[in-house]
């Protein structure tokens, strides 16, 4: 969807203003001048910077462009299910991670982005529990990352090094 660029502006720069004003509430340390805020501070100027950039451009036109424009692949329902699928993809990860584990529910996201996306139901399920395998033992053992394991607690030390 193509959004006026007043709007998207706009957004932007609640946007910085929001991360510039919470980088106050980080506490610098003792003998400096600047601590963990400096950082996301100048973020958030930037980010409210380029918002009123866009902004103004789009002021400028304010009259001349709409303020929201359908996609032509929104009028199409297989390519909108395949955009809608990476967003959805992302609020299941989150819901069920911590039931099903990391290794289960990252095998259903994968094979189901990868199956939206046109190959097999077969081939996708192979590639995401692979995928899934081999980001489980990256994360678990190489970087030792506390991952949920959900039903598989009990055959968790397999897959650890």
């Amino acid at each position: 969807m193509k959004v006026h660029d007043l709007i998207v502006g706009v957004m932007f720069m609640l946007s910085g203003v929001f991360v510039a004003a919470y980088s106050q509430t980080f506490a610098a340390p003792r003998n400096l001048n600047y601590g963990p805020g400096f950082f996301p501070l100048m973020v958030g100027t930037g980010l409210a910077l380029v918002g009123l950039a866009i902004a103004w451009q789009g002021l400028r036109n304010y009259r001349t462009s709409p303020l929201a424009v359908l996609p032509d692949w929104a009028k199409s329902p297989k390519l909108a299910l395949r955009f809608w699928a990476i967003p959805g993809a992302i609020l299941f990860y989150v819901t069920f991670v911590d039931h099903f584990g990391f290794l289960i529910t990252t095998t259903l996201v994968l094979a189901t982005v990868i199956a939206t996306g046109g190959a097999p139901k077969t081939k996708a399920l192979i590639v995401g529990f692979l995928v899934a395998l081999a980001m489980n033992i990256g994360f678990a053992s190489v970087l030792h990352v506390p991952l949920p394991w959900g039903p598989l607690t009990s055959i968790s030390g397999w897959l650890i090094w």
